[in-house]
């Protein structure tokens, strides 16, 4: 008979992975490497927090979320509104964005978002670099939905203007 592992809490967790690179988060209490991010990853998350930061958003990337005792995913870019939490949130931000790198598993990314609508981030992005796609979470369906042209915001009045995205990428890529 196999013996199930013991879920690794917060405290554990933290001491054991602080540091180590590449980056682990806590998910269901398991210490789960993120893939390493590619060049267009990482200029795809810079253009991001830059257009989340005139929307009005402050852009936090690759900030820790301390959702409970056994979740601390990181995203690749947060957007935050009122008050910042010290070091870690411990409440939901407003926004809450997943880049695809290629070895990343879309059912762990689903439920990263899942996990992020019950803990009440309003607006949940998720982009495929390559593919140049764009999923938003849509709370009555309680899945992810393709974004085709705009993406506006539920936690204040503004719009992504999704080709803009794009077009940035390209033009940091040139």
């Amino acid at each position: 008979m196999l013996a199930l592992a013991e879920k690794l809490s917060r405290d554990p967790f933290r001491s054991k992975y602080a540091g180590e690179k590449p980056y682990y988060e806590l998910l269901e209490g398991e210490a789960v490497q993120k893939a390493v991010p590619t060049r267009l990853h990482s200029i795809l998350q810079f253009v991001l927090a830059v257009m989340l930061k005139e929307l009005g958003f402050r852009s936090r990337p690759e900030l820790t979320l301390a959702i409970d005792e056994f979740w601390e995913p990181t995203p690749d870019v947060c957007g935050i509104l009122g008050p910042e939490e010290d070091p870690y949130p411990t409440h939901a931000v407003a926004v809450a964005i997943e880049i695809l790198s290629p070895d990343d598993r879309f059912t762990r990314v689903i439920h990263k978002c899942r996990k992020y609508a019950e803990w009440g981030v309003p607006d949940i992005l998720v982009f495929d670099p390559a593919g140049r796609e764009v999923w938003h979470w849509d709370g009555a369906s309680g899945d992810l939905l393709r974004s085709n042209e705009t993406y506006a915001f539920r936690s204040r009045p503004v719009e992504l203007v999704l080709a803009e995205v794009f077009r940035r990428l390209d033009q940091e890529l040139q």
